[in-house]
């Protein structure tokens, strides 16, 4: 048996205005579209907002149905979005928000929405940065997807089988 040590390195921003200018923006609109989700189920607006290489910003928030599991999450809406409508393009990065999270730090994205992160990050071969914000504290700055989901499942494990 062999005992392993996984490291995961990110930036802990203390205030939103200590983030780089290009940053903040992206963040104000997660904060922007999560007031506008559809979450009366849950109570817990979440927005999600991608640069794209081009300089083009969009933005999508939960959606929730009473037929649960049917609705979908802020980072995969817009993701969605961006992968149906631009698919040759680059995502630089991801900014996610919750409005009504209690936790001490900033809420993660689900394990669903990290994978679809992962897969666009390795299908455009390049990093996406990954901002999780927290209203009145802290962000939490991942230079790369993999980092918030170090085991993705991906094409070597359907290569293997």
């Amino acid at each position: 048996m062999t005992k392993r040590t996984l490291q995961i390195d990110f930036l802990e921003i203390e205030k939103l205005e200590d983030l780089a200018a290009g940053d903040i923006v992206l963040v104000e609109k997660a904060i922007e579209i999560a007031k506008k989700s559809y979450s009366p189920y849950s109570n817990f607006p979440v927005g999600a907002a991608v640069l794209m290489e081009t300089g083009e910003v969009f933005a999508g928030n939960n959606q929730e149905n009473i037929a649960y599991p049917s609705g979908t999450c802020a980072e995969r809406t817009v993701l969605n979005y961006v992968h149906a409508n631009f698919p040759d393009k680059k995502i630089k990065t991801i900014a996610i928000t919750a409005l009504n999270a209690t936790a001490a730090e900033p809420v993660s994205p689900c394990g669903f929405c990290r994978q679809v992160i992962v897969e666009m990050e390795m299908n455009q071969k390049s990093p996406i940065k990954v901002i999780l914000h927290k209203l009145g504290a802290q962000s939490f700055v991942f230079e790369s997807a993999q980092t918030i989901l170090p085991f993705a499942f991906n094409d070597l494990v359907l290569k293997n089988k």
